[in-house]
């Protein structure tokens, strides 16, 4: 099968069988639905939130398709992934997982990773952390820490229609391309795949979030992104150790500054939920401007991810351009989160004084 067919065939699974649970909601409502209440939620209307079974089940799909490299690489990922897929169903379905379980299993799977491919971030062009990553089991811990992190980090992202879907396909469609320029076409493959897999589900929960993807999704989508972010540069001793970080800055930026901002200001646990998110304060602010003046207050949530997918464009940009200088890529994550701290003190002003607006879904 040439990859052509093999993308439009996990994009139409994932579409086929997001549509299926869409249409079917009212006989899984009662387990699937997303809560509307918490502090961190910005929809009214009930919604399934098991978005994670469609791009599961197309993601599965590649280990039929795929041969080679490329399956080789994917089925050590999908036994790795598991873990983390089922503590997130479990959470989806039950709403009863605690956040250090789902936690502990997202670090197990990328543990699994390492163990099953023998990829691992062996280096960083850091001369003191390259001297402790040249230290076998630490620089194992190290990506199963790293891996498990970009999949909660996605997570955290995953709060309006289309953010941590759209960011994911962008990213993948960036290291793509990075693959390509390096001949690697095994990860091209993969990522490829990936997108469509991805792609499928985003025509249901963008614009108008007809299905979520649930802790689930947004966990096998992260563990994908981290999985590639760490394999390509350890196939492709050309590129820099740092373009997964680089390419993964926003959800890791938003990530580590949601982790300050509820420790030092908050007083909370980081794993705590709030409203702080960017994207949560642009929904409250720009968004909601924007969707005034166009007359079409139900897109407040597509617009909140138009307007972040920027951050993603602009750190996946710069990665391609700087994929074979780390010096190049550290600029570039500073950039990045240059521009994300600006954007969040100038949102944060604007952000309305309403506590409990919702979007209208």
């Amino acid at each position: 099968m040439s990859l052509f067919a093999a993308f439009a065939a996990t994009l139409m699974t994932s579409l086929l069988v997001s549509i299926m649970l869409v249409v079917t909601q009212k006989l899984h409502g009662h387990l699937s639905f997303d809560s509307q209440f918490g502090v961190q939620k910005l929809h009214s209307a009930p919604t399934p939130r098991i978005g994670g079974i469609a791009v599961a089940m197309a993601l599965g799909l590649g280990c039929v398709l795929l041969r080679g490299e490329a399956f080789d690489f994917w089925w050590m990922w999908a036994v790795a992934a598991l873990p983390a897929f089922a503590a997130g169903l479990t959470e989806d379905l039950t709403k009863k997982v605690g956040v250090r379980m789902r936690l502990a299993a997202t670090l197990l799977s990328g543990l699994l990773f390492c163990l099953l491919s023998g990829y691992g971030i062996t280096q960083v062009d850091i001369p003191v952390a390259d001297q402790i990553l040249s230290v076998p089991l630490i620089s194992v811990l190290f990506t199963a820490f790293a891996i498990g992190g970009i999949a909660n980090a996605s997570n955290i992202i995953d709060g309006v229609n289309g953010l941590a879907s759209g960011t994911g396909m962008i990213i993948l469609a960036a290291f793509a391309l990075v693959a390509w320029l390096e001949g690697d076409l095994a990860m091209v493959s993969v990522c490829l795949l990936g997108l469509g897999s991805l792609l499928g589900f985003f025509l249901l929960n963008f614009p108008h979030g007809r299905l979520f993807l649930g802790d689930a999704g947004a966990y096998v989508t992260g563990l994908l992104l981290a999985a590639v972010a760490v394999a390509l540069p350890a196939r492709n001793p050309s590129l820099s150790p740092l373009i997964g970080l680089l390419a993964l800055a926003y959800p890791v930026v938003e990530t580590t500054i949601s982790m300050h901002r509820r420790i030092v200001s908050d007083g909370a646990s980081p794993g705590q939920a709030d409203r702080l998110h960017l994207h949560s304060l642009i929904f409250r602010s720009r968004a909601r401007q924007l969707a005034q003046a166009m007359g079409q207050p139900r897109l407040r949530s597509a617009l909140t991810s138009v307007v972040l997918w920027s951050l993603s464009l602009l750190s996946c940009t710069l990665m391609v351009a700087g994929r074979d200088n780390s010096g190049l890529i550290l600029l570039g994550l500073a950039l990045v989160a240059t521009v994300y701290v600006t954007i969040y003190r100038r949102v944060a002003l604007l952000r309305p004084r309403e506590p409990r607006e919702r979007q209208v879904a």
